[in-house]
């Protein structure tokens, strides 16, 4: 993992000195920060960045390990190969009815590629495999793992056990690195977030464009891979660039042709598809990510443990699909939109019963919703042929 991190590093950069573009900047930083998890003497926490408050962990000297967009960012998988490097796991007889990001990490962790990891942290949101493939990997290294428990209703009670909980898992993180969490630096690192934020609601505004001047896949890996980011003045970097790119598009007018508008949700495959070249030999135009959305206020910097806890329990992946539905629904509205797309795994159980209730919502506005087959990141699982038909069949009823 390393070596190929190292070479995905420097192809990026020989790319940057020949075109500047911000998402081959943020890549590279997200190979870049993996990478720093594999130095000597350097203090390594196991998240998810996109389930968990991780201005949290900014606050601290250690370096946030994503277990899942690391693995998924090897090489093979981006390739089509992804399905070689979950071997080891499955004939150490863990079945293909587990997700393939989880049987990948699994994988990764018996071939010994991962660095080590001081504290495993996980949470219940988004998926359970998640958080039960934190704690084999856990297991198998011989690390505590937290799991971050966040209810689905919001209440004061339910603010108070989930910065509780937060509070617990600081006092961990002092354990870790032997020195006590700096009041300062987290509120620091709630006002980068802050910024971050802004950032990034002037990005999704101008998305709106027509015809759209931004990738909703974009929109979707950075939502996802650099959800780790938030707290870090990395952050703020990297949604300043994509900021003043789109801007600096749209004042020249680079533009592709537009004939139609699709809302993606919720997450892209990682490995290479055909998806978006048939999108863009049809004039179909990925406008926004159901993942690329900011969805919880302003962070208070003056209590930053109740903040946190209310930014985790807002996520639109906890509780009832009635946040997701609002939200998309917005978005319907907003960007003018005139399909959905629902990319769907056949292991995400949870995701997969949540379609169904959001496109008979969506199907009540006049927006019809495709359920696109596939997997993230096993090509055994991902038919392009299927995919092709499927994708032309939907654009030519939207025509």
């Amino acid at each position: 993992m390393k070596e190929a991190f190292q070479t995905m590093v420097q192809m990026l950069e020989e790319n940057l000195k020949e075109k500047h573009r911000a998402f081959d900047y943020f890549t590279r930083q997200v190979y870049q920060k993996s990478l720093e998890a594999f130095a000597e003497n350097t203090k390594v926490v196991y998240v998810s960045g996109y389930a968990f408050p991780v201005e949290l962990l900014w606050a601290f000297d250690v370096v946030p390990f994503d277990l899942e967009i690391a693995c998924n960012n090897l090489p093979d998988v981006m390739s089509g190969r992804g399905s070689t490097l979950m071997l080891p796991a499955e004939n150490q007889g863990f079945s293909r009815d587990i997700c393939s990001f989880h049987r990948l990490i699994i994988s990764c962790a018996y071939e010994n590629m991962l660095p080590k990891g001081d504290l495993c942290l996980t949470s219940n949101y988004y998926c359970h495999g998640k958080a039960k493939t934190n704690e084999i990997i856990a297991n198998y290294f011989g690390k505590q793992c937290i799991l971050f428990d966040v209810p689905n209703e919001i209440s004061p009670a339910s603010i108070q056990y989930v910065s509780s909980q937060l509070r617990d898992i600081a006092t961990r993180l002092e354990e870790v690195t032997g020195k006590k969490l700096d009041m300062e630096r987290l509120k620091d690192s709630i006002r980068s977030s802050n910024r971050a934020r802004s950032l990034l609601e002037e990005v999704n505004e101008l998305t709106k464009t027509k015809p759209c001047p931004w990738n909703g896949f974009e929109s979707c890996l950075l939502g996802l891979a650099g959800a780790l980011f938030w707290g870090s003045h990395l952050r703020e970097e990297v949604n300043q660039m994509f900021l003043d790119e789109i801007k600096d598009r749209k004042a020249k007018k680079k533009f592709r042709q537009e004939d139609q508008r699709i809302l993606w949700f919720p997450w892209v495959p990682v490995q290479t598809t055909n998806i978006n070249q048939i999108l863009r030999r049809y004039n179909v135009s990925i406008v926004m990510a159901e993942a690329g959305l900011v969805w919880w206020p302003e962070l208070d910097e003056d209590n930053p443990f109740e903040t946190l806890a209310l930014k985790a329990l807002q996520d639109p992946h906890v509780g009832s699909v009635d946040r997701r539905i609002n939200n998309l629904k917005k978005c319907v509205v907003d960007y003018d939109v005139n399909g959905a797309i629902h990319f769907s795994t056949t292991v995400c159980y949870h995701e997969n019963g949540s379609f169904h209730i959001i496109a008979s919502n969506l199907k009540e506005m006049g927006v019809p919703c495709l359920d696109l087959a596939g997997d993230m990141s096993d090509e055994r699982f991902f038919s392009p042929e299927q995919t092709e038909n499927k994708l032309i069949a939907f654009i030519e009823m939207l025509n």
